[in-house]
């Protein structure tokens, strides 16, 4: 069950290079941390989707906006592999010496980057619910709807088109968000259709893309231009374990996808949800059990 409200609140941290850094936590106050990643586009009101999982299953979930989505500062010239950075210096100012991290669709690269360059000493476990792969990587560009493929090729030019892209879909994001909602069911299989006819799911979604969009487009668009071009790491540098869980009539994050990050990453426990599409949130307390495990373990 999602929280009857939505909660809108944030927390502000500052980053060594003075940005701004939003998170809002949710789950088990008492829980083991884990950092929550959002998709792309979306924002930390996404935790809501994790929120009763973590209370379930033990865990404090510390959702943060990434740059340029809700409240923190944009970042000129990023790459997913400066997003460790943040997540580490955020924990040494809460206080954690060791933590998880998890996430759900465009927050794959920065969960890879993490599992990739933060010592597994200090990082327990990556648990993701429908993560993007490497999208420029060959084997999987070969499986991508028409639309992914023609951004893959955009990419190669620069972020510009981006920009010119997300600028009215942020625009229809806060000012149209029934029209925004009916654009997005329409894109997706029934089985995630019937989440947007959710009136409670609904009402979390509009919010934490109201959210996302909360400076414009150009947080969105910078990060879909990276996504879109090679990542900069390899995710088979991943070194904590592992736990994906996608569902197999995902219409945004196509099979061949989970299989390069099945056979990619080393030891990974990938599980094909049955009969789920993108927005199989119900799986989250299997994903956070799971993660429980390498903790407990």
């Amino acid at each position: 069950m999602l929280p009857e409200r939505v909660r809108t609140d944030s927390a502000a941290f500052r980053l060594p290079d003075g940005r701004a850094l939003a998170y809002q936590e949710c789950g088990d106050p008492a829980g083991y941390p884990a950092f929550y990643f959002h998709g792309t586009p979306s924002s930390r009101l996404e935790c809501a989707f994790a929120d009763g999982a973590g209370k379930r299953q033990g865990f404090r979930l510390i959702a943060v906006d990434r740059p340029g989505y809700g409240r923190s500062t944009f970042q000129r010239g990023r790459r997913f592999r400066d997003w460790p950075a943040d997540v580490c210096a955020l924990a040494d100012g809460l206080g954690l010496d060791e933590f998880g991290v998890v996430g759900h669709s465009g927050a794959g690269p920065h969960l890879f980057a993490c599992g990739a360059f933060i010592p597994p000493a200090r990082l327990r476990f990556v648990g993701a619910l429908g993560p993007w792969g490497p999208l420029a990587t060959p084997e999987i560009v070969r499986d991508l709807n028409k639309a992914d493929a023609l951004y893959t090729r955009l990419a190669r030019s620069g972020h510009w088109t981006f920009d010119a892209a997300f600028a009215p879909l942020g625009w229809c994001a806060r000012y149209l968000p029934d029209l925004f909602c009916r654009l997005v069911t329409a894109s997706l299989p029934d089985v995630d259709q019937e989440h947007m006819r959710d009136e409670r799911f609904s009402m979390h979604f509009r919010a934490m893309q109201l959210e996302a969009f909360r400076q414009g487009g150009r947080g969105a668009a910078y990060e879909s231009f990276l996504d879109y071009r090679p990542w900069g790491f390899d995710v088979g540098d991943v070194a904590v374990p592992t736990h994906i869980w996608q569902g197999d009539r995902d219409s945004f994050i196509p099979r061949a996808m989970g299989e390069y990050l099945e056979r990619a990453i080393p030891g990974v426990d990938l599980h094909w949800a049955t009969g789920k599409g993108h927005f199989n949130i119900e799986d989250w307390d299997a994903i956070l059990a799971a993660c429980a495990a390498e903790v407990d373990g």
